[in-house]
């Protein structure tokens, strides 16, 4: 309720904000692309569907490494305060503002995303205009261990909107990019396909019998499509241990030690 209120009170909504500061970044010749919850209402129309609808605190950006100095000075020049102190320690991997006037906190991940597991954007930022590539907005969302109300709304949305087609297209999920990810990889291909099937079985509390329908096929082909993958040595090898050596990052530990 307190989020919902303060959304509320807000002058400039966070999808004004977002192109406010990628066109910034941009002007300047500079790659910043939104990722998160603000991403998936910017690429998905059913994020405002009341089955998938949620609030959204603060704005999370993804940026290039490379341009960490000039990224803060765009962030400055728009009313933003820096975080002094993180960002002098932890500036080479993450930057963290604040605007007092518009009340949103701003964070600027340099070109790696970490969670549970790690999603590097080197090289695919330009892809999109304002969001991260769909494919990696979804993994960013699936990769979660612990699955939370908000990704699960956040991922049906984009599962709905989004058809599963290999290809560049902007409005398509490519299977292709998630497959070979998840086939280099065992950690990331226990965590999607796990997650996969909590999905399916969650998709008729969530959505209604035609959405449903169409949810759960896509989450089918996507399946389909990573275990047809041919998987890597480095990954048959991981298999063999399975579960019995966790697969993943715990929250705390990312915070403690990488982020």
């Amino acid at each position: 309720m307190e989020a919902e209120q303060e959304n509320s009170e807000r002058t400039v909504t966070m999808e004004e904000e977002v192109h406010r500061v990628v066109d910034a970044a941009r002007d300047k010749g500079l790659q910043l692309r939104v990722i998160g919850g603000v991403a998936v209402k910017l690429h998905c129309p059913s994020a405002a569907h009341r089955s998938m609808a949620r609030t959204y605190g603060d704005v999370d950006f993804i940026g290039y490494r490379s341009q960490r100095t000039e990224v803060g000075h765009v962030m400055v020049d728009l009313g933003y305060e820096p975080n002094v102190r993180f960002n002098a320690l932890q500036g080479h991997r993450r930057l963290l503002f604040d605007h007092p006037e518009l009340g949103y906190d701003a964070d600027v991940m340099l070109d790696v995303f970490v969670m549970c597991h790690e999603l590097n954007f080197v090289g695919r930022l330009e892809r999109d205009e304002y969001t991260v590539p769909i494919e990696e907005l979804l993994l960013s969302k699936m990769q979660v261990v612990e699955l939370n109300e908000k990704d699960v709304k956040d991922s049906f949305a984009m599962l709905h909107d989004h058809d599963i087609a290999e290809g560049d297209g902007l409005d398509t999920i490519d299977p292709a990019f998630i497959a070979k990810l998840c086939s280099g990889d065992w950690g990331w291909y226990k965590t999607l396909t796990m997650n996969i099937d909590k999905m399916i079985d969650l998709a008729a509390d969530y959505l209604e019998e035609k959405e449903s329908e169409v949810v759960v096929q896509r989450l089918a082909q996507l399946r389909r499509v990573i275990e047809d993958e041919p998987k890597s040595r480095k990954w048959k090898i991981r298999a063999r241990i399975g579960e019995k050596k966790r697969w993943y990052e715990l929250p705390e530990d990312v915070v403690a030690h990488k982020y």
